[in-house]
């Protein structure tokens, strides 16, 4: 089900790009449908502790990003309820992706706030994303 979700992620990004006029390099492009696609299946994605406490104890840098990154893109009121913003899960993302070597997380942290924007317009303007993959 998996190639599925790519599949059908690859094609909302793409379509995305092209209505937006953004293109993204094909390694965030890549890196974008993949997280997208890996949390579909994912009902309970927030970490064990909260998310300033696992910040604080950054054993998965990799694996907290990419949770911020979902949350304020696919879910941007996601701590509203909480007083929490939405800068406050982009914050948490970019650090944790900026306490990382590699080109790929020297970009994330970078551009974190337009990927996470991104994310947001890729599955608002897709009603087949939002009906079918996000309720």
């Amino acid at each position: 089900m998996q190639d599925a979700y790519t599949s059908a992620f690859y094609g909302v990004v793409k379509d995305t790009q092209k209505q937006t006029g953004y293109e993204l390099p094909h390694y965030l492009e890549a890196y974008i449908v993949l997280l997208l696609a890996s949390y579909v299946d994912k009902p309970y994605f927030e970490p064990k502790d909260s998310f300033a406490e696992t910040f604080l104890n950054l054993t998965n840098a990799k694996e907290l990003g990419d949770t911020c990154l979902f949350v304020s893109g696919v879910f941007p009121s996601y701590g509203n309820r909480k007083g929490l913003s939405r800068k406050y899960y982009k914050d948490i993302g970019q650090s944790s992706y900026a306490s990382m070597h590699g080109e790929i997380f020297i970009s994330l942290a970078t551009h974190f706030d337009f990927l996470s924007d991104f994310i947001e317009v890729t599955v608002n303007s897709s009603k087949d994303v939002q009906n079918n993959l996000f309720r």
